[in-house]
């Protein structure tokens, strides 16, 4: 029976088996409102299509040669659709534009026009000799093949930019042509983000583009510092074509500079147009057009006058005080000139070390050296004194006969050479002090026959002594000094004329 009942029900458990798996068939075949939108979206151009294979997807869809997905609207020219501006359907990216000049009625040399509004010059590094510039940097170009609906009116309302101008992505330059510039002396060339680039293309009623972006740019510049910290110096930023010579394309250029935006460095800074013998650059490859600005730096002198000039000045009149102390005066003459001459020597060490390089010697050093040599002539000036001052000690008895007039004189009897050492060395001491004390006698006694030209009065001594000065030499060193003090300071101060006449380079425009 049980077999029986089974048989009977299982017709009926088939077909709900078979109605179940038409029901999920169905379900599955229904797609969600996310995914219908996808299909959709990437179906083609046929509205009956729903959806197109992925290989012939990928074949379709541009891309860029690093693989990725590029993009469909190159405004190119779409007919019965209005546009602002386009480009040709047979727009060619890679051919310049003066090749359609016969489309403008213009000839070459082609041109192009720059535009530099500076913002300052925000760093000068003397010792690799660049200049930093933070400025919008602008070039413009005529494309003779821009197709421009006159009839728009972005044209004359200012929606988007200037009457008669639009702005665009800066993203458009992918797909028009842009010139291939080259900066002269570049060192690195940076641009300025915030949350995107700073820059920007306007495409211009009379088909011409300009692009501008905001950069800070390093450039070389030749410096010569032989007469720093006096010096003056000019630097040249100039852009021009990188490939094409000054037959094929020349510039225009104008700059915009507010001098109250500058912040404040170690130079007085002029900017002013570009002379015309650097308006043509002449390289191995041809000649080129270049445009740009000329940047005239004057060094700020304030600084190395009150720091250097004036305590080296003052040093050198401070040593003229030694002509004034007599010469027995030793330690403190001899202090004062040393004390002077070893200052200066630092002042120069300290100077050396933060000036840059030069090819000679340059204006400070040249200050520096001859106020130590001043200072070291006051010093050999007193050396030639003390010299001069310097008695001869010339002993009154050997040795050998000063021990024996010790002895002598001791016990009355003749001295024998000693053989203790100690005791010879002592007796020895003892000579020499007594022959200095006599010396010193002499000397008196000679200075009191100069003074009243009187004898000597000697006791046993019946001639001056053969030591000293003669009067002669005395003469001659008193009046060392008294020449020393009145030629030192007219030449200082001629020198000091001659040299800043020579180093003057300041012009009244940059201070």
């Amino acid at each position: 029976m049980g077999m029986m009942h089974f048989r009977d029900k299982l017709p009926l458990t088939w077909c709900l088996v078979m109605q179940l798996s038409c029901i999920l068939h169905q379900t599955s075949s229904v797609d969600w409102p996310e995914e219908q939108s996808r299909k959709e979206s990437l179906s083609p151009v046929d509205p009956d299509s729903k959806m197109i294979p992925e290989e012939q997807l990928r074949k379709e869809i541009p891309h860029t040669s690093d693989g990725g997905l590029a993009s469909l609207d190159t405004n190119k020219c779409k007919p019965n659709t209005p546009f602002i501006w386009c480009l040709p359907q047979d727009y060619n990216q890679e051919k310049h534009p003066f090749t359609y000049f016969h489309l403008v009625n213009k000839s070459l040399p082609w041109d192009y026009a720059f535009r530099f509004v500076i913002e300052e010059i925000s760093n000068i590094n003397d010792k690799s000799q660049t200049m930093s510039i933070s400025m919008y940097f602008a070039v413009s170009w005529l494309e003779p093949r821009l197709k421009i609906n006159e009839s728009a009116t972005e044209w004359s309302e200012a929606r988007t930019g200037p009457a008669n101008e639009v702005n665009e992505s800066p993203e458009i330059l992918k797909y028009i042509w842009y010139p291939e510039l080259e900066i002269y002396g570049l060192d690195t060339f940076g641009r300025q983000r915030v949350l995107k680039e700073m820059s920007g293309v306007r495409i211009i009623k009379n088909k011409t583009i300009t692009y501008e972006l905001g950069v800070r740019i390093t450039i070389s510049c030749r410096m010569n510092f032989d007469d720093y910290p006096l010096d003056a110096h000019t630097c040249q930023f100039q852009v021009g074509s990188y490939y094409d010579t000054h037959e094929t394309v020349t510039c225009s250029s104008f700059f915009i500079y507010d001098l109250d935006r500058q912040r404040s460095l170690q130079h007085f800074i002029q900017i002013e147009s570009l002379p015309s013998e650097f308006k043509v650059m002449e390289l191995p490859s041809g000649i080129y057009a270049a445009c740009g600005f000329q940047v005239r730096l004057q060094r700020k002198q304030m600084q190395f006058l009150v720091q250097v000039y004036l305590p080296s000045f003052m040093f050198v009149i401070v040593s003229w005080v030694s002509f004034l102390i007599k010469p027995e005066v030793v330690p403190g003459r001899m202090a004062l000139l040393v004390t002077l001459f070893l200052v200066l020597i630092n002042i120069f060490n300290s100077v050396r070390e933060n000036a840059p390089i030069s090819s000679r010697l340059n204006a400070i050093d040249l200050y520096l050296v001859v106020c130590i040599f001043l200072v070291f002539g006051a010093l050999m000036e007193y050396a030639v004194i003390l010299l001069l001052l310097k008695k001869r000690r010339k002993p009154m008895r050997t040795i050998d006969q000063g021990l024996r007039h010790l002895f002598a004189a001791s016990n009355g009897a003749a001295a024998v050479p000693l053989r203790d050492t100690n005791t010879r060395e002592m007796l020895v001491t003892y000579a020499n002090n007594k022959a200095v004390i006599t010396e010193a006698v002499q000397n008196a006694q000679h200075e009191q026959r100069q003074l009243t030209g009187e004898g000597y009065y000697t006791g046993q001594i019946s001639k001056p002594p053969d030591v000293g000065l003669s009067v002669r030499k005395q003469a001659l060193v008193d009046n060392i000094d008294a020449w020393a003090m009145w030629i030192s300071p007219p030449m200082f101060i001629f020198w000091n004329i001659c040299y800043w006449i020579a180093y003057r380079h300041v012009d009244d425009e940059l201070i």
